[in-house]
């Protein structure tokens, strides 16, 4: 039997982004993060788009895909290999790359068992990934779920599941059993890679114990995201300038002004882009040659962005390291014993942003909705919820576009319309206040609490992906106040000034970055658009000044999280929001993230 050889694109002292699997036809199988499987093939002599999709894809119909995934290949050469995505792989073709690329894996009696792998030095394969690849549906992971009742949100490495025969793609329903398999799902006594296959298994064969994946220990989630430090960002340092030389298939708006100075917002990122333009000497910003100087002065600059030496950038090291060093002392596997607050931002009559018709509060209470039911089956966390909706209540189902309504309401008592957004905005915070309130009251620890708003973005067109902010320590007041007059509802007259001391702003800091880079790196790994620059941040950049969202900035509760899931005026953004199976998988993200941030 052909062994394939594993290849892993890092060195064994960090956890690889891409893992290659040698094939014994010739081609390679390859699995990056946050990626479905694919295959790397090697054209025939004479061989077009049409017969290559013919033999390894699903047909002449695939072509313009197959061309896609291979952008600035003309047509196909015999010594390049073609990169063949998962969903227009040929059926027998991903059983092939399914066998390399888990070796363990097996046809069972009762369907498909799969050992999880977990390369990524982190959770291991979701079970929407497992349902999307061998089910081929992401939605039919209930069947997975219910198949495997004992296993939670995130099996761990070397765990064994099954996939039920019921549920699998044809491809792999049509393999022989393997005699005498049927071991239940569990942990597994051997590692993934490096343990011996007997031959009478399906895999094609277990790479060497010397080609063992890369250590599966999740970098501390307590440490900020680091930015990239001036020099590796490619900027050059003048008299109170930095110089950045712009490269190929890069503009002005999103490579300089969004990425070194932080602005997002339409109005702020157009007027940077003039003034930096104006001061660079750049007549058209929509064609700037490659390698052109752009100028930008320090005090355009993102802390982490200037000279080693400038004060700003000092200070803002000794911010993070200070905040770095803040641990999360709670770690709840499967959200054992965690509450989570969960909060749809606008509704009633404040529809929040509108792009193309579509209301940002439609939607991310759908996505809440989602994820609130995901939490409840698949996670031991108690969920509470801030707004209510009947119309929309596990209305979501498989419909892309739903019905606008204004129905929602916020659920202190008796229950407030969202009349009016400010007052909305305040009864938010004052419920989820009054809500930790309650819970300490039963003993339950304040950091066993995690409050999470939803919202979608209204952003410059050219940024997309999704965003996390947290509430800076240095943005928040030491004390709140209230006038009673807000709304008549026992939240209120019951309120008490709450107090907020730098302590515990600085550890609410801490805990909220840790939760926001799990929810990011989920949905990185879930293969959602994040935001490539600083996705998770402590305060809001408009207009020349920043602020912390008021949900944020006065909530009592250590862990607090807002989401902007997407930017509604991008335009590829706005189109997966009106997919319902987008959405879906972002509640599952948003879910498998909140578990990752109680386990670390």
């Amino acid at each position: 039997m052909i062994l394939p050889a594993l290849v892993l694109a890092a060195a064994a002292a960090s956890p690889p982004d891409v893992v290659t699997v040698a094939l014994p036809d010739g081609g390679r199988a390859e699995w990056r993060r946050g990626d479905a499987p694919q295959l790397l093939v090697l054209p025939r002599n004479g061989e077009g788009w049409t017969q290559l999709a013919s033999r390894a894809a699903r047909g002449a119909g695939t072509v313009a895909a197959l061309r896609a995934a291979n952008p600035g290949v003309a047509k196909p050469l015999r010594d390049v290999r073609v990169r063949v995505p998962w969903p227009i792989l040929a059926a027998d073709l991903r059983v092939e790359v399914a066998r390399g690329l888990f070796p363990q894996d097996r046809r069972v009696a009762a369907g498909w068992e799969h050992v999880i792998v977990a390369p990524w030095g982190g959770d291991g394969e979701s079970w929407w990934e497992l349902a999307e690849w061998f089910c081929g549906e992401g939605s039919r992971y209930p069947a997975l779920r219910e198949a495997n009742p004992a296993l939670g949100l995130y099996p761990a490495k070397g765990t064994r599941l099954t996939i039920p025969a019921a549920a699998l793609a044809a491809e792999f329903r049509r393999l022989r059993p393997v005699r005498g398999a049927g071991a239940p799902a569990g942990p597994s006594p051997t590692a993934v890679r490096g343990a011996a296959t007997p031959a009478t298994t399906a895999p094609v064969g277990t790479p060497p114990a010397s080609a063992t994946a890369a250590p599966t220990a999740a970098p501390a989630a307590a440490t900020p995201r680091p930015a990239p430090a001036p020099e590796t960002a490619g900027l050059e340092y003048g008299d109170g300038e930095a110089i950045y030389r712009l490269r190929s298939h890069e503009a002005l708006y999103s490579s300089v002004v969004v990425r070194f100075t932080g602005q997002l917002h339409a109005p702020d990122v157009n007027a940077t882009a003039r003034e930096i333009a104006k001061r660079s000497g750049i007549a058209d910003v929509t064609s700037i040659p490659v390698g052109y100087a752009i100028r930008i002065p320090f005090d355009m600059l993102l802390p982490e962005f200037l000279p080693a030496d400038n004060p700003r950038r000092l200070a803002w090291e000794k911010e993070r390291d200070e905040l770095a060093a803040i641990r999360r002392v709670i770690h709840a596997a499967n959200l054992d014993g965690i509450h989570i607050i969960l909060d749809a931002g606008h509704g009633g009559g404040d529809t929040g942003a509108i792009a193309s018709g579509i209301w940002e509060s439609t939607y991310v209470y759908d996505v809440m909705d989602r994820l609130k039911r995901v939490l409840e089956r698949e996670t031991r966390a108690t969920v509470w919820t801030t707004v209510r909706d009947p119309a929309l209540d596990g209305n979501g189902g498989d419909r892309d576009v739903l019905p606008q309504t204004r129905g929602q309401e916020l659920l202190v008592e008796p229950p407030y319309d969202l009349a009016e957004p400010s007052v909305g905005v305040h009864l938010r915070w004052i419920l989820a206040n009054s809500l930790l309130e309650r819970l300490e009251a039963q003993k339950v620890n304040p950091e066993r609490v995690a409050f999470v708003s939803i919202h979608a973005d209204s952003l410059h067109p050219a940024v997309r992906g999704l965003m996390v902010y947290v509430p800076s320590r240095s943005l928040r007041p030491a004390r709140s106040s209230l006038q009673r007059t807000l709304y008549q509802c026992r939240e209120v007259a019951s309120f008490r000034p709450a107090r907020y001391p730098l302590p515990f702003r600085s550890r609410a800091e801490a805990l909220s970055t840790q939760l926001g880079q799990a929810i990011v790196r989920s949905a990185d790994r879930f293969g959602l658009p994040v935001h490539p620059y600083e996705p998770v941040r402590s305060s809001v950049l408009r207009g020349g000044s920043r602020w912390v969202p008021a949900v944020l900035k006065y909530s009592l509760v250590p862990t607090s999280v807002l989401i902007e899931i997407c930017n509604l005026n991008n335009d590829q953004d706005r189109e997966l929001l009106l997919s319902w199976r987008f959405r879906e998988k972002l509640a599952h993200a948003i879910a498998a993230g909140l578990a990752e941030g109680f386990s670390r």
